[in-house]
């Protein structure tokens, strides 16, 4: 069953942009949106507990600070969607889950909730990790594409975007190398071996010389800042000898 999603904002045009990044993600799915603050908080204590309260910060008659005051027992997961960074310590305070500074994009958008995703998993709400996450690809409007991470062979950075070479195809997305590491490091199954280079432990083939292969006959080189880390990985897992 989808996670339940509300979305509090008194501005059309950021509830359509929220909605349509909800309908990307099919853990999730829009019950329900308020462009009336003071609805949105009538209706919400009145109700039953939500999955995720999306909620605009500066909103008239009540901001979303206060508003989340109200209904946070209401909610497991809550995420203010804001243009101004100066409330990020008052969110703290009311224990948001997530501060998404607008405008965000889906890909930022997305991580978060897999992080969100992933955290519930473990504690029991669906009963199964996040094995996987998704990314906006460059080949066509709005088309998204389902990754799951052991299908992941490496990620190379190109100028400003990333490849991401999996065991079925290879996908452009506009993303950076950080950013997707930043997900990749919810695992302990990637390792960067070159500053252009993030590839998957469990598929690397053979080591030679500078060179890492991996499927589909690809070649990584090992960057020279990088290699004293991938060469402390490969001794730690590799079988020695006793005998003189």
């Amino acid at each position: 069953m989808p996670y339940q999603c509300i979305i509090i904002d008194d501005e059309p045009d950021a509830i359509e942009i929220i909605t349509d990044y909800v309908e990307q993600i099919s853990e999730l799915e829009v019950v329900k949106v308020y462009t009336d603050p003071i609805e949105a908080m009538t209706d919400i204590a009145n109700g039953g507990k939500v999955d995720f309260v999306f909620m605009d910060i500066d909103m008239p008659r009540i901001s979303g600070i206060d508003l989340s005051r109200a209904i946070r027992n209401k909610t497991e997961k809550l995420i203010f969607t804001t243009a101004h960074t100066k409330y990020a310590f008052d969110a703290f305070e009311v224990e948001a889950d997530a501060y998404l500074l607008k405008p965000f994009t889906f890909a930022k958008f997305a991580m978060t909730i897999n992080k969100l995703i992933k955290i519930e998993s473990n504690f029991g709400h669906s009963g199964e990790k996040g094995k996987d996450f998704y990314v906006k690809t460059t080949e066509e409007r709005n088309r998204f594409v389902r990754i799951k991470f052991d299908e992941i062979l490496a990620v190379e950075s190109v100028k400003n975007y990333i490849k991401i070479y999996t065991t079925t195809e290879e996908i452009i997305t506009y993303l950076t190398l950080k950013e997707i590491k930043e997900r990749l490091d919810e695992t302990d199954s990637f390792i960067q071996i070159h500053r252009s280079f993030l590839i998957s432990k469990e598929h690397i083939e053979k080591v030679e010389g500078n060179l890492v292969k991996m499927p589909k006959n690809m070649l990584v080189p090992i960057g020279t800042f990088y290699k004293d880390s991938f060469y402390e990985y490969l001794t730690k897992n590799t079988i020695k000898t006793g005998r003189l």
